[in-house]
């Protein structure tokens, strides 16, 4: 007898994860630090190209300018580069230490069970827990800080600079946020049930596996090997069918994003343009807002991305948690 999977709240999961990921706040904080850093390259292009464009349209771009431009975008980009080179190191070795200690713990907690569990309990359901679960909870450690934290940087600074060109016009841009939002949040929920679909099913699947293989002797001697491959091929195919049904929800949610991509740079095409041409903003600001838009379109769809990765890491801490 295996237990269906059931669904726990996000708060909890995360109250559950969160002393495994203090133990390393050092190495964390730096890793935000440096999250912090790699922003600075995105938030200062749209502000020099601004710059460049205003200064040509009144007639006083000098090379010296455009020099100290170049040499800032230089030195900002040298800073991206050592920064990115910590977080995709040390951060990911940082998310190696929590699953290994989650998966010490866990093998720590099954020492200690009584024979009533494990005769109740598949053991490809107890194998997938403690290694295949927890190697998406690596990606999430590092990723799920990292990824909210950057992007609440560049929404709030791309808000505040986008005002300070126009502010009906970044008021109808940010508009479409929440309602992305919403929908976002919608079809994650459909999505994470997917994922936990596809972990409790790939643990019906290895164990099916395991009784066949260990019980190869009784099944030879018994020629139930036509019987096992049906069980086998049985499993096989509502793994193949719930794997099917999360893709086609991944592909609803990842649609969803492009729709609002494309609504958010109608808005700035349409509005934009009918600003620049009434004087309602210059031509740099313009230029500056269409790359800022860009940097926001491209930080909510990475959020969305990561999404997936999000759903996976808490799926397997949920599995860990049972």
């Amino acid at each position: 007898m295996s237990t269906k999977p059931h669904k726990t709240g996000n708060g909890a999961l995360m109250r559950r994860f969160l002393p495994y990921l203090i133990k390393y706040k050092g190495v964390l904080f730096f890793d935000l630090f440096c999250a912090a850093l790699t922003t600075l390259c995105d938030i200062a292009l749209p502000t020099i190209m601004r710059t460049l464009t205003n200064t040509v349209s009144a007639a006083a771009l000098t090379v010296d300018t455009v020099l100290r431009m170049a040499a800032l975008y230089f030195v900002l980009r040298i800073i991206d580069g050592a920064a990115s080179y910590f977080m995709s190191g040390i951060g990911h070795i940082m998310g190696v230490h929590i699953e290994t200690d989650m998966r010490r713990d866990a093998f720590d907690h099954l020492l200690r069970l009584d024979h009533t569990y494990y005769n109740n309990t598949k053991v490809g359901q107890i194998m997938g827990r403690i290694t295949n679960d927890l190697f998406d909870v690596t990606e999430f450690a590092h990723h799920c800080p990292e990824e909210f934290f950057i992007a609440g940087i560049k929404i709030v600074a791309s808000f505040v600079i986008l005002c300070q060109a126009s502010i009906p016009l970044t008021l109808i841009v940010f508009a479409c946020v929440p309602l992305m939002g919403v929908v976002s949040v919608k079809l994650n929920h459909k999505l994470r049930e997917r994922f936990r679909q596809q972990r409790f099913q790939i643990g019906e699947l290895n164990a099916t596996i395991e009784d066949s293989l260990l019980g190869q002797r009784v099944v030879k001697a018994f020629a139930a090997e036509d019987l096992e491959r049906e069980k086998f091929e049985q499993g096989n195919r509502e793994f193949e069918k719930i794997k099917t049904l999360g893709y086609h929800a991944m592909a609803a949610f990842n649609t969803s994003t492009r729709m609002f991509d494309g609504l958010m740079y109608f808005v700035v095409i349409l509005a934009g343009g009918l600003s620049l041409v009434y004087g309602a903003i210059s031509a740099g600001d313009l230029v500056a807002y269409v790359l800022y838009v860009s940097t926001l379109i491209a930080t909510i769809r990475r959020i969305v991305e990561f999404a997936e990765q999000f759903q996976r890491g808490m799926t397997g801490i949920e599995r860990f948690a049972e």
